[in-house]
């Protein structure tokens, strides 16, 4: 592979992250609107994940991407979904019962820093050092949103942390295992097919799952299905197999930074001065994390 060639697949992952960031960040505020019709998090987990598939599964269609799966494909797949990306669902949305949002949201934001731990620790990646300086920037501007967050309760942040623990896992999974070489497409399909058969089980057991939602609720829960079940878990996918795990972290960290734009463009919610600080420097670390990247290429 060129030099050329590397530098734009580089550059895609970048923008894949970003846009991913993006479409996670902006997504609350609408399930949120869902929420006020009947939905509730194990809820949405569910139509976010089952409305996606038919789209997957015709993108894949129209592009020939296989769906056919090993046994050994099968069951790595089966254990990401189901303790990545559901039990990460799961642990973040129920420790919302204990603590408030934003030091959820900031424990949970733990996981680019166990990314990068785990990378350096057991598979022996060297971090280079605008990678940590992108990394302390993102945590700092992350802070920022904390607010003023009373002490939580102790489950609700073993909860919170629990899903920074198993979103890392799911990121490092997709990278180190043989998901790496799934079409973006075709992994995003499989994890939203578990997911949905997950969440609808332990629905259906625990009497939590609602479906009797109303017409503005289904829109918006299939507006959330588009916007993450499709694009935003594709694009994540894709960007860790092609700047990385740790790289695709750091730039995640602009999640949170979209969804308090977005609310304060379009909900019109205030933004703080310290807000705009964290915005600043989340923005800078993922300047860096961006640059340096591409630069590596032509070194």
């Amino acid at each position: 592979m060129t030099k050329e060639l590397q530098q734009k697949e580089k550059t895609i992952g970048i923008s894949s992250a970003l846009i991913s960031a993006l479409m996670f960040g902006i997504s609350p505020a609408i399930a949120k609107l869902a929420y006020e019709g009947g939905s509730n998090g194990l809820t949405m987990t569910f139509t976010r994940s089952l409305m996606s598939l038919p789209f997957l599964f015709l993108i894949a269609r129209f592009k020939n991407i296989s769906l056919k799966l090993t046994k050994n494909e099968l069951l790595v797949v089966v254990l990401v979904s189901i303790f990545g990306n559901f039990s990460t669902t799961l642990m973040l949305y129920s420790s919302f019962s204990y603590i408030n949002v934003g030091m959820a949201s900031v424990l949970h934001y733990f996981f680019p820093v166990i990314v990068t731990l785990v990378s350096v620790v057991f598979f022996k990646e060297k971090i280079k050092w605008w990678k940590l300086v992108a990394l302390a920037l993102g945590f700092a501007g992350v802070l920022t949103f904390m607010g003023t967050a009373a002490e939580g309760d102790l489950t609700g942040v073993l909860l919170a942390v629990g899903s920074s623990i198993t979103y890392a896992a799911m990121l490092i999974s997709v990278e180190r295992t043989v998901l790496s070489t799934f079409h973006c497409v075709k992994l995003t399909f499989y994890t939203n097919l578990i997911v949905s058969l997950a969440s609808f089980a332990l629905g259906r057991a625990s009497g939590i799952l609602n479906l009797n939602l109303t017409l503005p609720a289904w829109i918006y829960s299939f507006v959330v299905s588009m916007m993450v079940g499709v694009i935003g878990f594709s694009l994540l996918n894709y960007a860790i197999v092609k700047i990385g795990a740790s790289s695709t972290s750091v730039i995640s960290m602009a999640e949170p930074l979209s969804g308090v734009l977005f609310a304060f463009l379009i909900l019109g919610e205030t933004l703080t001065l310290l807000n705009w600080l964290g915005c600043i420097l989340i923005m800078t670390g993922v300047a860096i994390i961006s640059i340096f990247t591409l630069r590596q290429e032509n070194s």
